[in-house]
């Protein structure tokens, strides 16, 4: 369908009178406006977005299921979202896991004392924990370091002597106590510090900050702890066998595809700002005040697959002068490729960064 286009021009300035064009008011467009040519070829290019959008689901979760993760951006980033949506088999989940957590009438769950194996397509790890938390090996004599935080800093994804909080021990000459519990907030990080009788013996804490944590420091009280109990220990999980080919998972594969290039597009570009997690994290520490009175307390962060913040604070807190925050610079290539958790490769970096901040805030920090 071709149309001829007629395009009405404004009154001419003084100094255009004599142009045809504006003098009468009108000009004329006389090039086709091929509209159905347009949808055409938008109509095809869909179609064979959508045709290789399904050739990819099929490739990537063959290849994943087979243990073959090629690095080829789509298939890259399909197989990524496949993994955690557990298109594969059940996503990994230390919460789930017999034996692993015990329940905790404050803290809802806590690790249960003893070992525990976790092991999926990217690793395979044994967990040992006691009352003083994760094991870090021998414990040298001296000022201790406490490390609170989620997954990332209890170690998902590596084994007891790869985290942080163990190899910062080996580094420090320090006798360093890893407390961090996977899906804690802040908030339950500094209740566990807190029962963990371990206030006397340390000068200094560590806070693995993460995006998750932000709702949980606002609303954890009576009513989540109940909700959360049921999440954790209820009936109502869904049956992680069930069937991977129904229709529903099918169609919920083929759209995470068709998705995962904007995704990884989006996810390289978007920087979250730390302004509205920064006043509620400085409120929850107030709260835990008396708990960190004489203690340097470093706060850093580590987000899933490496994600950063803008308007990040740096240096001594302006509010708590005990307080001090690093970015330790934590990228894309320090975190697994499927799983969003620190590679031991990145829990080097981390541990070599956070012994830097130990030098450089010791001389900052005064007897309260």
């Amino acid at each position: 369908m071709v149309q001829q286009a007629i395009v009405t021009l404004p009154a001419a300035p003084a100094r255009y009178a004599d142009d045809d064009a504006f003098r009468h008011g009108i000009a004329y467009y006389t090039g086709p406006v091929n509209t159905t040519r347009t949808l055409g070829r938008t109509l095809l290019l869909l179609i064979a977005y959508g045709t290789a959008a399904a050739v990819v689901y099929v490739a990537s979760l063959l290849l994943l299921q087979h243990g073959i993760r090629p690095d080829i951006p789509w298939v890259a980033g399909a197989q990524q979202a496949l993994f955690r949506a557990g298109m594969a088999g059940p996503a990994a989940n230390w919460l789930a896991l017999p034996g692993c957590i015990a329940p905790d009438p404050v803290l809802v769950y806590k690790p249960a004392e003893g070992r525990c194996e976790f092991n999926h397509i990217e690793f395979s790890t044994t967990l040992h924990f006691t009352a003083a938390g994760r094991d870090t090996g021998p414990r040298p004599a001296g000022p201790g370091i406490a490390v609170i935080g989620d997954s990332h800093a209890m170690g998902w994804g590596v084994n007891d002597t790869e985290t942080f909080a163990a190899q910062l021990q080996q580094l420090s000459g320090r006798p360093v106590y890893n407390l961090g519990v996977a899906s804690y907030g802040t908030v339950r990080e500094l209740l566990r510090l807190e029962r963990s009788g371990l206030l006397d013996q340390i000068d200094t804490v560590i806070i693995q900050y993460c995006n998750n944590d932000y709702n949980e420091n606002r609303l954890f009280d009576g009513a989540s702890r109940t909700a959360l109990q049921e999440k954790i220990f209820g009936h109502g999980a869904a049956d992680p066998d069930a069937a991977a080919g129904n229709a529903g998972n099918v169609l919920h594969g083929y759209w995470l595809t068709l998705k995962a290039p904007f995704k990884h597009l989006a996810d390289r570009l978007r920087r979250k700002n730390f302004a509205r997690h920064y006043e509620v994290l400085i409120d929850t520490l107030r709260k835990h005040a008396a708990a960190l009175q004489g203690k340097r307390v470093i706060v850093f962060y580590s987000n899933p697959f490496g994600q950063r913040y803008r308007n990040y604070p740096l240096g001594r807190d302006a509010q708590l002068p005990n307080v001090y925050f690093a970015d330790l610079g934590l990228t894309r290539a320090d975190y697994f490729r499927f799983d969003s958790h620190l590679t031991p490769a990145g829990h080097r970096k981390v541990a070599a960064a956070l012994l830097r901040e130990l030098a450089a805030t010791a001389t900052a920090q005064r007897p309260h």
